[in-house]
């Protein structure tokens, strides 16, 4: 399948990104993810190449069984390009390993993108639930909907004491990852975020980046996950992944308000720094981006920016700059036909470009 392809994926609305939500641009999304291993069948590092391509082949057409979903987002990653997979990341739809490899692979995606099925990752299956705002038990709910829908035509692989067999031993158990993303810029800026971490591993919790295992924290996101999965019921590990984040929130807002208290000359810098960057700027990297967008996403959550759509920043629009300007997104979407030949200062301008449009379309 070609970038064409798989436009009608990238050009769709992100599910998991409708800012601000309730708590102020804080809690951008929550995601529910499910290992799952089919029984009598080797893991995946275990099989070689004709093993897997079997196994993938047979567990997509196990979805195509068991979902509605369209024919066309069943898809095998590896006969993708390597912008596409990349793009697909940005999308939060593939995991970084899938797209980083070339080996056989699967991927399902539901009509509406909350739901994707990750094939011979890890592990034969991973099922995520992804969803904007704290919503960690809607989006538990979805996911066991979906496990039991695919488990009426596929056997997982249990034990009766170690519960579900996974590839890695962290995830054995329920086999359940909760992780929610947030914007925590103040709690950066004001040094307190290595404290909070500190505190967040103790309670058997990991922090990681934007795309998560082995990813940078940029743009100030964080995504707060647990780290066990053993001895405990599905609902308890999401219950304390929501209790933390309800913590972390509460720990952001206060940072925020000792900004504007005791610093606010240099926050209303860095914010308006970052406005006149994106509204006047004739290049722009990535890295670029994510900063100044941060800085102005906190200055709307604070009310430190015009709120007329007419003359200062939208949510929406800042959202649609977050994920339509990455790397890949940009490249498919709006440099396809220089193809490979697009310069780094190229995408650049053309970065620069559609976000001063884009800010002045309102």
């Amino acid at each position: 399948m070609s970038g064409a392809g798989i436009r009608h994926l990238l050009t769709a609305p992100a599910r998991w990104l409708a800012s601000p939500g309730e708590h102020d641009g804080i809690v951008v999304s929550s995601r529910i993810r499910l290992a799952r291993n089919r029984v009598g069948t080797a893991f995946r590092r275990t099989l070689d190449g004709e093993a897997e391509q079997a196994l993938v082949e047979d567990l997509l057409a196990i979805v195509a069984r068991a979902t509605d979903w369209p024919r066309d987002q069943l898809l095998q990653p590896a006969r993708l390009s390597e912008l596409e997979r990349q793009a697909l990341v940005e999308r939060q739809l593939i995991s970084r390993e899938i797209a980083n490899g070339n080996r056989p692979s699967g991927l399902c995606v539901s009509p509406d993108q909350v739901v994707t099925l990750m094939l011979n990752e890890e592990d034969h299956v991973r099922l995520q639930v992804i969803s904007a705002g704290l919503c960690l038990d809607q989006c538990l709910a979805r996911a066991q909907w979906t496990d039991r829908d695919l488990e009426k035509h596929v056997v997982w692989a249990t034990h009766p004491r170690l519960g579900y067999l996974t590839a890695c031993h962290t995830n054995c158990g329920t086999g359940l990852r909760a992780s929610v993303m947030l914007h925590l810029p103040a709690l950066a800026e004001t040094g307190e975020l290595k404290a909070v971490l500190r505190a967040l591993d103790k309670l058997h919790m990991t922090v990681r980046g934007l795309h998560g295992e082995g990813s940078e924290a940029t743009g100030h996101y964080y995504q707060v996950s647990n780290a066990r999965t053993l001895g405990i019921e599905e609902r308890s590990l999401v219950g304390s992944i929501h209790a933390a984040t309800l913590r972390l929130i509460e720990a952001e807002r206060l940072a925020r308000q000792a900004l504007l208290t005791k610093g606010r000359l240099t926050l209303e810098d860095k914010i308006y720094r970052g406005w006149g960057l994106l509204t006047h700027a004739r290049s722009l990297t990535s890295d670029e981006l994510n900063e100044h967008l941060s800085w102005v996403r906190l200055g709307l959550a604070l009310r430190l920016l015009p709120v007329s759509s007419a003359i200062g920043p939208t949510w929406a629009n800042l959202d649609r700059i977050f994920l339509l300007c990455q790397p890949a997104h940009l490249q498919l979407l709006h440099l396809s036909d220089q193809g490979s030949s697009a310069t780094a200062a190229v995408r650049d301008q053309m970065r620069s470009g559609l976000v001063r449009e884009w800010i002045q379309a309102g």
